[in-house]
């Protein structure tokens, strides 16, 4: 075990550079974070909730309802069932080898690190197709890059961990815009798979990452295992109501998919164009809640990144790419404004 391991940078990290830059910092326009900029509006909370000890059940049956089975366990958000999976399948595995895509969520490949597990990158899901492994972790869609696997291919994966006794984690916490891609659509409860555990999160479409609720679904042969890592109250109570409202209301849910596919449609036609021309890239992919394009280099990135900042917009840099939340409806404008201000600036001359 490496618990003294420096963990992994997070996101934006808005707060450091408003501790850095200073005032102007508070007034940029922060598309750094991929959850919805329209999120689930929360309702008023009955004080007593902060009163009593959290009880899952009614939350459970909400999001049977809302997933179509119901989970195996409720975490802390996706992250606490991340942490807790190394741990899970530590004494079942005789080599202890991983694979995480190279570019992805970070703390998936540190997570098992600490357990000390030993960490390959692949770069393509064929690659898991090829090679021998124990576990292997797929973001689908994958954050950062945006790039969404088949499920017949996700099949193909999970057939192959199958025949090699390995298991495969599908970290889901962006599909909810889509969820017609999503895992759970091809499992039936009764025969999941001892080598599947796939994890939802509500914190990305819902926009309640700061409830911290995320839901894993495994083989029964898990379950008791998993929620003993869990622990007895994982989640506060006024999270649990408020989840559980958010996972009922289908009607929010239908119009704020509805709300996305505009969205990124005006996006695309009116703001895609300029960063096109400030990144010097066409090489994009565009998710429901987040476009990340692949730039020259590092350096490059880092250069427009710095760019941005000078119009007041604040993106998610990576090792030679940016992501940039899809904005609000009317956050658009403030965001066209900026990138045609840039442009007109002699570096955004320069680039253009």
């Amino acid at each position: 075990m490496h618990f003294d391991l420096v963990p992994p940078k997070h996101g934006g990290d808005l707060a450091y550079w408003q501790r850095k830059v200073g005032a102007q910092a508070l007034a940029w326009l922060d598309l750094s974070s991929a959850c919805n900029r329209e999120p689930w509006p929360i309702p008023a909370i009955d004080p007593a909730l902060w009163n009593e000890l959290p009880d899952q059940a009614v939350l459970m049956a909400q999001a049977t309802r809302y997933y179509g089975m119901r989970p195996s366990a409720i975490g802390a958000g996706s992250q606490h069932i991340i942490e807790s999976l190394p741990a899970l399948l530590s004494e079942k595995l005789k080599q202890k080898v991983v694979m995480v895509p190279r570019i992805g969520y970070q703390e998936h490949a540190f997570a098992w690190q600490k357990w000390g597990y030993e960490i390959a990158y692949y770069k393509e899901l064929d690659e898991l197709l090829e090679q021998t492994w124990q576990v292997a972790v797929v973001i689908q869609p994958n954050n950062p890059s945006g790039r969404l696997s088949s499920l017949a291919q996700l099949q193909a994966v999970l057939s192959k961990a199958e025949s090699m006794d390995a298991y495969l984690v599908v970290d889901e916490a962006f599909i909810d815009p889509m969820p017609e891609n999503s895992l759970l659509t091809t499992q039936v409860p009764e025969y999941w798979s001892p080598s599947l555990f796939v994890m939802r999160s509500v914190g990305k479409f819902f926009g309640l990452a700061g409830a911290r609720v995320g839901f894993a679904f495994c083989a029964n042969r898990w379950q008791i295992a998993l929620q003993n890592l869990m622990g007895p109250w994982p989640v506060a109570t006024p999270s649990l109501f408020l989840v559980g409202a958010a996972l009922d209301d289908t009607e929010w849910q239908a119009q704020a998919r509805h709300n996305l596919a505009q969205r990124q449609a005006l996006f695309v036609s009116r703001v895609m164009p300029k960063l096109n021309t400030i990144f010097d890239s066409q090489d994009s992919v565009v998710s429901p809640l987040f476009v990340t394009w692949r730039l020259a280099n590092a350096a490059y990135a880092e250069h427009v990144f710095d760019m941005l900042h000078s119009v007041g917009v604040h993106t998610r840099l990576g090792d030679g790419w940016i992501r940039v939340a899809l904005p609000a409806t009317e956050e658009i404008p403030r965001l066209d404004r900026a990138l045609m201000g840039l442009l007109k600036t002699a570096g955004g001359r320069e680039l253009a």
